[in-house]
């Protein structure tokens, strides 16, 4: 499958990334072409911003460049067999693009190895996500899974400890420690996760927060998450 990609961090990370197949450039032909720095033989096309504005439609802050690409292929779960301290992150049926994109680049940020999802009932790849990422997608890989459940039950077996997030629990983040191998779950926007999912979890766990308002959007509870397990394993 190709979308077209756009923005200069998601472009020019992915034109750096040699994994990214990139069918073709578009440029606004008032930028400078030398900006693109690129490395490899890939079709340049310099337009009017319109033709732009007709791929990735009149809303999207493209800053004058779109790359029609095709999508990374899914890693192997396997991947995370190797005996180190690692970071994972699981997303139990995210659906809203801008709130995976916007996962993806907290787990750059902080370290971590890859992003569980599930092939169904989660945000494709596009250029909305692609675009929220800010390039992580070229940095962190994604394992695409059929069976969430069994594949949670795979990765206890490489040795991860996995924590869900749920407002309901009476465990706190703040009071935890994490492992030499810790797995982080998130469930859906609207309902959380799934309770097959919960139940497969090592310890679910709840974000410290104030008694007047204690609802966190789904991105920035895992940028907290992901910050304070970062924090212990790098003696931060």
């Amino acid at each position: 499958m190709t979308y077209w990609m756009y923005g200069w961090h998601a472009c020019h990370a992915a034109l750096n990334n040699p994994l990214r197949k990139i069918e073709k450039i578009l440029l606004d032909k008032r930028q400078d072409p030398k900006k693109l720095q690129l490395n490899r033989k890939i079709p340049l096309e310099e337009v009017d911003v319109k033709i732009i504005e007709q791929k990735v439609g009149k809303e999207a802050v493209h800053q004058g460049i779109s790359m029609c690409v095709h999508e990374l292929v899914s890693e192997d779960i396997s991947v995370f067999q190797q005996d180190t301290s690692m970071l994972i992150v699981i997303l139990d049926q995210i659906t809203d693009p801008h709130n995976m994109g916007a996962i993806w680049r907290s787990c750059a940020v902080f370290g971590a190895a890859g992003i569980v999802t599930t092939e169904r009932n989660s945000a494709p790849e596009s250029g909305v996500l692609a675009k929220s990422a800010s390039g992580a997608l070229e940095v962190v890989p994604r394992i695409e899974v059929k069976n969430l459940a069994s594949s949670i039950a795979e990765l206890k077996e490489f040795g991860f400890w996995v924590y869900g997030f749920s407002e309901h629990s009476k465990e706190s983040l703040q009071k935890f420690s994490f492992g030499k191998k810790t797995a982080l779950v998130f469930g859906n926007e609207g309902d959380g996760m799934r309770s097959l999912t919960m139940k497969n979890c090592d310890q679910t766990l709840q974000l410290p927060t104030s008694q007047n308002f204690q609802t966190l959007n789904v991105s920035n509870a895992a940028a907290v998450a992901l910050y304070e397990v970062f924090k212990q394993q790098t003696h931060f």
